[in-house]
């Protein structure tokens, strides 16, 4: 098999699938309820693959762990 390529990684990177279905709620105005029974509400600046959030509130910009996290709800009108 010389000079044969079997498997190469690709130059793009490649983006998680549940990663793009997070992105929907960024820049969204969201109430998260914690496992605490904790509820926080505001605009979610950022949103990762193990749910920790940036969350922009009243109180000013809070960092959300997402093992915290129990449930992520868009707040309507």
């Amino acid at each position: 098999m010389k000079g044969k390529i079997i498997a190469a990684k690709s130059e793009e990177k490649q983006e998680n699938p549940l990663h793009r279905q997070l992105k929907q709620f960024q820049n969204k105005d969201v109430l998260i309820q914690q496992k605490n029974n904790e509820t926080k509400e505001g605009k979610l600046l950022a949103i990762d693959n193990y749910l920790n959030i940036a969350l922009e509130s009243a109180i000013g910009m809070e960092f959300i762990k997402g093992t915290k996290i129990l449930y992520i709800q868009l707040k309507t009108l």
